[in-house]
């Protein structure tokens, strides 16, 4: 039977994975400021990091006084013991020129020029201060690159996401400066944002990243990269290199797919990445030269839970590289319950045997097929009722029922979602209560030359078709299909000869004849025998065939020994001749 406590599971996980919590407000004392500008007239889009230049106490000091021309929505205490917010993020703190309309500025307590200014203490607070922010204001965790021009002095930089105060102000502004790392916070940032509890992140670095050809070499010094390292190949007319990166999803639905990559000017303008999903595959080319440094989506899709879907990178491209480095795959919604499969059908076999088949159901990760022999314990999944999960797929042969009886079945649709709950309607079909034909008899082998043997036998009552199986070995033979050297030919009711061609010169092959209907099965095979083709120079033919082939003519046998009286009546002449010469 099956459980239904899953199926409970999986509806609190979906309803959890829904209801993600704003990152909370790391608290704040609130002791504000005269220096600000009332209002905003544009919609918050970045998040701008300076360093004090001093001391803690100082700087919230000095950013309250008037005559400091200047100040900031948030400082942070050198330890991250405190964060004092000195103006609203509502209004325009003065902290970055012609940036102040449209962004908010933290200052942290500390020096550009000092390693010594990156504590564990300071960088958790900042993390989730500025994780707060960029999910309340729905700001891009991306560091973008570049920096306003210096000659002539030009307010043109414009990058969103996280900025440093030497991007707006290159001309006499470096903070955060050198030793701040831009790369951690857009990763501690992302940690904290959460992504949901089914979302995935496969790095370069990570498991579910798989180089499947080529030569991918690893780089850590172009800036904006996920991560310790990023991985790039060189471009080709033709795919030389290839990875991919595959992640075990936890629940079937609409995810989008988000890449992470260091940009620059030597990279591929035309990278082709595509996405294997439920659906199919789609491919994009996407312009690596820009949008690097924070997560680029490339759209939504459709994926199945486990790791069936996956995106792939070639480096058929152009100009020079393309760059392997993490993905995201974001999920958006969850897959709804799926259907009930339709258009159900079975197709008794034989008297044992029944083959199922149905339509594949939107959002399915596997199915159950659901067999009882009568309709009261096919509903209550009591007494005679069995089940079989199948997996994703529309087809299963289910064997060793008993002929002759009535049995009812259903297919049931599931994935992580839940079952469906609308069964299909149960449908119903009988067994087969025949028997099996019985053995053929009077198995003849002729060998017709070099490469052909013609195989005959008795005809059998009652039969639908007869398989002839032939083999370089007896236990290949037994073997059936998984036998290296096994072939086999389904040659109808209508005929009890065969003609093979295309055989090895001088190889004993064993064989059989195989009867059977739909009834009742299939019947004992009847004892193997053997038969060996004539050796010569005739060249092989194209594997099973009609009529003819070879040399005319030929002997026959109905015993394993047939290649041993070709060797005597061979010899026969010769030693006629040599009585003569001894006589």
């Amino acid at each position: 039977m099956k459980l239904k406590l899953p199926l409970l599971c999986a509806v609190v996980c979906l309803l959890a994975a829904t209801l993600h919590a704003q990152p909370a407000k790391p608290t704040c004392i609130w002791d504000p400021s005269p220096n600000y500008t009332s209002g905003r007239t544009t919609t918050i889009d970045a998040i701008v990091i300076h360093t004090t230049e001093g001391s803690y106490s100082g700087s919230v000091s000095w950013l309250k006084n008037p005559s400091a021309g200047a100040s900031a929505h948030y400082v942070i205490k050198e330890d991250g013991s405190e964060i004092t917010q000195l103006v609203a993020d509502s209004d325009r703190a003065w902290h970055a020129t012609y940036y102040n309309n449209r962004a908010i500025g933290i200052e942290c307590a500390g020096y550009a020029g000092q390693a010594s200014t990156w504590t564990q203490g300071i960088l958790p607070k900042l993390y989730d201060l500025v994780a707060y922010l960029c999910y309340t204001y729905n700001v891009q965790v991306v560091h973008p690159a570049g920096t306003a021009t210096v000659s002539p002095q030009t307010n043109d930089f414009n990058g969103v996401g996280l900025v440093g105060h030497y991007q707006v102000q290159p001309w006499n502004r470096t903070d955060p400066g050198s030793y701040f790392d831009w790369n951690q916070l857009v990763v501690e940032v992302n940690n904290r944002l959460g992504a949901g509890s089914n979302d995935r992140i496969v790095d370069n670095s990570d498991a579910g990243f798989n180089v499947l050809s080529g030569s991918w070499s690893t780089g850590t010094s172009a800036a904006g990269h996920y991560g310790a390292d990023y991985r790039f190949a060189g471009n080709s007319a033709s795919v030389t290199a290839e990875c991919e990166w595959r992640p075990n999803l936890p629940e079937g639905g609409v995810y989008e797919v988000l890449l992470y990559y260091p940009q620059g000017s030597n990279r591929a303008d035309n990278a082709p990445f595509t996405v294997y999903h439920a659906n199919g595959s789609s491919g994009t080319a996407v312009n690596q030269q820009a949008n690097g440094g924070g997560w680029y989506s490339i759209g939504n899709y459709d994926f199945f839970t486990g790791n069936s879907g996956y995106l792939r990178l070639t480096n058929n491209s152009n100009p020079s590289v393309v760059i392997a480095d993490a993905v995201w795959f974001k999920q958006i919604s969850s897959a709804p319950v799926p259907a009930a499969p339709g258009t159900l059908t079975a197709n008794v076999v034989n008297s044992t045997d029944v083959s199922f088949s149905w339509n594949y159901s939107a959002w399915a990760d596997g199915y159950y097929v659901d067999i009882a022999e009568s309709a009261a314990d096919l509903g209550g999944s009591t007494g005679t009722f069995q089940n079989a999960n199948v997996g994703r797929t529309n087809s299963h042969v289910w064997t060793g029922l008993t002929p002759g009886q009535t049995y009812y079945w259903r297919v049931y649709a599931y994935n992580q979602a839940g079952g469906n709950h609308g069964y299909p309607t149960p449908t119903s079909f009988t067994m087969g209560s025949g028997t099996p034909p019985a053995a053929a008899t009077g198995l003849t082998a002729t060998v017709l030359g070099d490469t052909s043997i013609r195989f005959s036998w008795n005809a059998s009552a009652g039969v639908d078709g007869y398989w002839v199986d032939i083999a370089e070995s007896s236990a290949d033979l037994l073997a059936g299909t998984s036998g290296a050297t096994f072939q086999n030919m389904n040659v109808g009711s209508t005929t009890t000869t065969l003609d093979w061609t295309g055989l090895t010169p001088g190889t004993t092959y064993f064989w059989r004849v195989f009867a059977y209907n739909t009834a009742g099965g299939a019947h004992a095979y009847p004892t193997p025998t053997s038969v060996s083709t004539t050796g010569g120079s005739s060249s092989g033919g194209t594997g099973p065939g009609g009529s003819g082939g070879g040399n005319s003519g030929g002997c026959s046998t109905d015993g394993a020994d047939s290649w041993l009286w070709l060797a005597l009546l061979g010899a026969l002449p010769a030693c006629i001749a040599i009585r003569r010469r001894l006589a």
